[in-house]
């Protein structure tokens, strides 16, 4: 029997094929891209709800998002729960006023996407997910940098890799999407019911082909954007840091690898 400790790729694997085969039925023909047709999603007035995870290349896919919809709402990262509802007012009023596709983008969750279901508005969701150990230690040196306007104020808090990854909640990426849930079947039925498109940053080219196909938009091109690697960074990274990691993105890990599988 793992522990959550020991979890490898072939421990992530089993846990996957374990899964019910009609919720795995259900996920593959919401989500792959070999399954859906194109324009599935297509709404020539709808507004898009992108969850941008950090580090997750959002911000080249911002870019994209802005040249594809007629209205690009982005969310101030300062004040996410006010900005939000600004935005989310701002889409409502367009959309009641002339047609037209939108899109709010920004680090918002699902606290934030309950606003839509408690107000009975259409709720189409989106996200792209990174391997959870890259994408950590690619979000610890970003604010550590001098990109980062709150650098000194995160090296205070956070003076190591090590201790940045033990105060970090568990399954970042998931939590963020789906909020809290008793088991990976229950997170599955949650993507399921209010998502229309999960990407990967690792297969970011064939995500935004999906993306642009499935939603019938104009064909969304790759930016390049504070795109540093972080996959060397990732291979001098002490094995104990990795496993930490790790042990606190089980179900994280268990996403991207069933969305490695469709991409």
């Amino acid at each position: 029997m793992h522990t959550i400790h020991s979890l490898a790729a072939s421990d992530i694997e089993a846990l996957n094929a374990s899964l019910p085969a009609d919720l795995i039925e259900r996920f593959r023909n919401k989500f792959d891209p070999a399954r859906v047709a194109a324009n599935t999603y297509h709404d020539p007035n709808d507004v898009m709800l992108f969850v941008h995870l950090p580090k997750t290349a959002g911000m080249s896919v911002g870019r994209s998002l802005q040249e594809a919809f007629d209205k690009f709402h982005g969310v101030n990262w300062r004040n996410i729960p006010g900005s939000f509802r600004i935005m989310t007012h701002r889409a409502c009023y367009r959309h009641s006023a002339r047609p037209g596709r939108q899109v709010i983008m920004g680090h918002f969750g699902y606290n934030e996407i309950r606003i839509w279901r408690d107000a009975e508005l259409p709720i189409k969701a989106a996200a792209i997910l990174r391997d959870p150990v890259a994408r950590l230690i690619s979000n610890f040196n970003y604010n550590s940098s001098d990109a980062h306007p709150a650098k000194a104020d995160f090296i205070k808090s956070f003076p190591t890799l090590e201790s940045y990854a033990n105060d970090q909640p568990p399954d970042f990426q998931l939590y963020t999407m789906v909020g809290p849930t008793f088991s990976f079947e229950q997170a599955l039925e949650k993507l399921i019911r209010d998502y229309t498109f999960l990407g990967l940053t690792e297969k970011l080219p064939a995500s935004l082909a999906h993306l642009s196909a499935s939603h019938g938009l104009t064909s969304l091109a790759e930016h390049h954007i504070n795109t540093a690697s972080a996959e060397s960074k990732t291979a001098k990274t002490p094995d104990k840091i990795i496993t930490l990691i790790r042990s606190k993105n089980r179900n994280d890990m268990r996403l991207h690898q069933l969305l490695q599988t469709l991409f």
